[in-house]
């Protein structure tokens, strides 16, 4: 069917105005769990990476259960380890706790004293 350059430009406006209204709908807000830190991208350490972290992504630091690799304890990584961890240490942003305090503890102890038995 042939139209006319009213009807053209007519159907072309509308397009865009379909457009304009689909882009400024409400995104919906998710609400954060409680106790959760925002993300500072400009503090994190580079990293070469075709994707970013889960935690870039949502924008915040969220608590973490995880079970720990050498006693198989529970334990929480919190948003404010989190934070510290990949902000302030620089740590590798795709790193996440595998071991509890005491358990880290151990293995420094255990590490220094291979190395002094190494220097004597």
């Amino acid at each position: 069917m042939m139209q006319s350059g009213k009807q053209k430009r007519a159907a072309i406006m509308a397009r865009r105005q379909a457009r304009r209204e689909a882009a400024t709908r409400a995104v919906p807000v998710t609400v954060r769990p409680k106790g959760a830190r925002q993300v500072n991208l400009a503090l994190l350490a580079p990293h070469n990476s075709y994707g970013a972290p889960a935690f870039v992504e949502r924008g915040y630091y969220m608590d973490l259960a995880f079970t720990c690799r050498d006693c198989g304890a529970s334990q929480v990584w919190t948003a404010e380890q989190q934070q510290w961890w990949y902000e302030t240490a620089k740590g590798y942003v795709y790193s996440t706790a595998i071991r509890c305090l005491g358990c880290r503890q151990a293995r420094r102890r255990a590490l220094a004293g291979t190395i002094k038995e190494n220097k004597q």
